[in-house]
């Protein structure tokens, strides 16, 4: 458990703590940071990433205006890298709420790193929780055989590491493996993806809708959440 008071009894869904935020009359400040999917740095070609798309439910639909969405994200981060510019990239915003994204640049460690990418995914939560932020992990978005050699053999297992750490430390997960492992024929995640392992404008859409379902604030019938997906 991430920064727990003496005699807390935790909620059984660790969402439940992030959801509340929206009925929050102050302004909550939401930071994201990782790799280059949460940064959005290729093949969306002018379109919005998950992340904007995020910012756009909360700041406009749900009109609230007096948020903050912040994205730190650099392509080609791995959560060593992520850690060692904590307090640049996500400590110096005070934020209310970090949701990390990583897995994919890690796993060029192979088997063998799989612990230590745990061990300091580990001390990085325990840093931000420490700070009073409450803290979302992510699963890696799916994958086209295409993709590197070191994602298509290892990423299942970094995967797995994160589900596990986000129940060792009672924290909220947002399992997009998991959605695009199920996706069926209605949504085919070939279409979602622009080249290997990079989701393009519709494999963002993807993601935010997983995002926003995981919130509670997903709605059919707004603009953010009907945008195409094939």
């Amino acid at each position: 458990m991430i920064a727990t008071p003496a005699g807390f009894d935790p909620p059984s869904d660790p969402m439940d703590g992030v959801r509340s935020l929206f009925g929050s009359p102050d302004p909550v400040t939401w930071l994201f940071t990782g790799d280059s999917v949460t940064q959005g740095s290729a093949y969306l070609h002018g379109h919005r990433d998950y992340t904007q798309l995020f910012a756009e439910r909360v700041r406009v639909e749900l009109k609230r205006s007096a948020d903050a969405v912040i994205n730190t994200a650099v392509g080609g981060r791995t959560i060593a890298a992520v850690a060692a510019d904590a307090d640049r990239a996500i400590l110096r915003y005070r934020p209310d709420v970090v949701i990390f994204g990583a897995g994919l640049n890690d796993s060029r460690g192979g088997a063998e790193g799989v612990a230590s990418f745990v061990d300091t995914y580990r001390d990085l939560c325990r840093q931000v929780g420490a700070a009073g932020a409450r803290i979302v992990l992510q699963t890696p978005n799916g994958f086209l055989p295409s993709a590197a050699d070191f994602i298509v053999d290892h990423l299942a297992s970094y995967t797995e590491a994160i589900r596990a750490l986000a129940v060792e430390l009672a924290l909220p997960l947002i399992d997009h493996a998991e959605v695009w492992a199920t996706a069926t024929d209605e949504a085919v995640p070939d279409e979602w993806i622009g080249s290997g392992c990079h989701p393009n404008h519709f494999g963002h859409r993807v993601m935010a809708n997983a995002v926003l379902r995981s919130l509670g604030i997903f709605d059919p019938d707004s603009a953010t959440c009907r945008l195409y997906i094939p």
